[in-house]
């Protein structure tokens, strides 16, 4: 369990009382006091995303402690839900960047590294000009090259102009792997991969790590375009594992029924309250990850919070998926589950990307069987009769519907809860 200190509770309860001058915050808070006590933070409502969505810009200036202006309007892009407007003074903007760009440099990136920075621009998505800012403090060669070119052309880019580091989205990488795969060369000179925006399982590095031949893989820090940067690595960090960053983001990890700290080795919800952002706060936001202290000042990321969905009689994670998808050489990562009634059966169809579709019925039948025989309400549904259509469909690389914004897959399509 965290220890958390005097100064933070003062700096927490300094943005609480800026946040009271936001007509929204003033409601919302409107009978909580000023904390003199961890016990009384505790008590203070939590954040929810539906909240930031509902209230801000452009729907709403009422989260807003002053007038708009000098001040940079970013979006989440929406991919793990509504997309939410954050609105950063411009030096709050400037004091992220420079965390960021320290968490960078922590890597071991220095001046002679060629940086490809491969995130999505547009749609007010934060991730291409922050990665750009943070290239550029961390004194880099910078290769603005972009998603949004498509990844084919960023892939030949990338084989010209050979970067010693690649930053993107892990959904990005897989796919760069995929054509790497393709054409049986790994990269020349590529030591260092950065991911963000979401996070990267062990067989997707796996994946990655065999087919593009590089030397690392690390995640460029724990980050959203809702809070910034949240946990940085280092050596002492084993996988999914961060430093909390003390006197920038207040991190709790909490019990998502009574929002009150976990215990030791137990996992919570992450709240983050935001300790520099006075225009705009966030106070005990619901992030919707999942994690457990790992560490005095170290926690470890334990998934999305609500990523497990019932099948049949138990709740099945898209993990199980992505194991069973990584043990057949002739599928990529990038993959999709699809669930609808069918009266009083269901249909369950698992798409997923690869060189060529018409050659891999075999491998779709050996993935049938793997998750049949590793996921009990698959294997015992199908002896009942419980299923209408149940299939491993092989499709195109880069063929799978993805967020126009942020390039990600949303993995699981639930036409049940529809």
């Amino acid at each position: 369990m965290k220890n958390f200190s005097q100064s933070q509770l003062e700096l927490a309860s300094e943005i609480l009382q800026a946040a009271k001058k936001a007509p929204y915050y003033a409601e919302k808070y409107r009978n909580t006091p000023q904390p003199q006590t961890w016990d009384d933070w505790y008590r203070i409502p939590v954040l929810e995303r539906s909240e930031l969505y509902d209230n801000t810009y452009p729907r709403s200036e009422s989260m807003f402690t002053g007038p708009l202006s000098d001040a940079i309007i970013s979006s989440t892009g929406g991919s793990s839900g509504v997309a939410r407007t954050i609105v950063l003074k411009r030096e709050e903007w400037d004091i992220f960047c420079d965390r960021q760009a320290e968490a960078f440099r922590r890597l071991g990136v220095n001046e002679e590294d060629r940086v490809a920075n491969l995130f999505v621009a547009g749609h007010l998505w934060p991730s291409f000009i922050g990665a750009h800012e943070t290239i550029m403090r961390s004194h880099c060669v910078d290769l603005p090259i972009s998603a949004n070119i498509g990844v084919e052309e960023a892939y030949k880019l990338c084989r010209e102009y050979k970067p010693t580091v690649m930053m993107s989205l892990p959904t990005f990488f897989v796919l760069m792997a995929d054509l790497a795969k393709k054409e049986g060369k790994p990269f020349e000179g590529l030591r260092l991969i950065c991911f963000a925006g979401e996070q990267m399982s062990r067989e997707s590095e796996s994946y990655v790590r065999k087919w593009l031949g590089v030397e690392e893989i690390k995640p460029l820090a724990y980050s959203s375009g809702d809070c910034g940067i949240m946990g940085y690595q280092s050596e002492d960090c084993g996988f999914g594992e961060y430093h909390t960053l003390d006197d920038f983001q207040l991190i709790e990890i909490v019990d998502p029924e009574t929002m009150r700290p976990v215990g030791p080795g137990e996992t919570g919800e992450i709240l983050v309250t935001s300790l520099v952002r006075k225009f705009h706060p966030v106070l005990r936001y619901r992030i919707g990850d999942v994690a457990l202290w790992s560490g005095d000042g170290k926690y470890r990321l334990a998934g999305r919070a609500g990523e497990d969905f019932k099948l049949g009689g138990a709740y099945v994670t898209v993990g199980e998926f992505e194991r069973a998808v990584s043990e057949v050489d002739a599928f990529s990562l990038n993959f999709q589950i699809e669930m609808c009634d069918a009266g009083n059966r269901m249909d369950l169809v698992v798409s997923v990307e690869c060189d060529n579709p018409a050659g891999c019925a075999e491998d779709a039948r050996r993935l049938e069987k793997i998750l049949s025989s590793r996921i009990k309400d698959i294997g015992g549904g199908l002896k009942i009769g419980f299923f209408r259509r149940y299939e491993v469909v092989p499709v195109e690389l880069g063929s799978l519907p993805r967020n126009p914004i942020t390039g990600k897959i949303k993995k699981v399509i639930d036409h049940r809860v529809d």
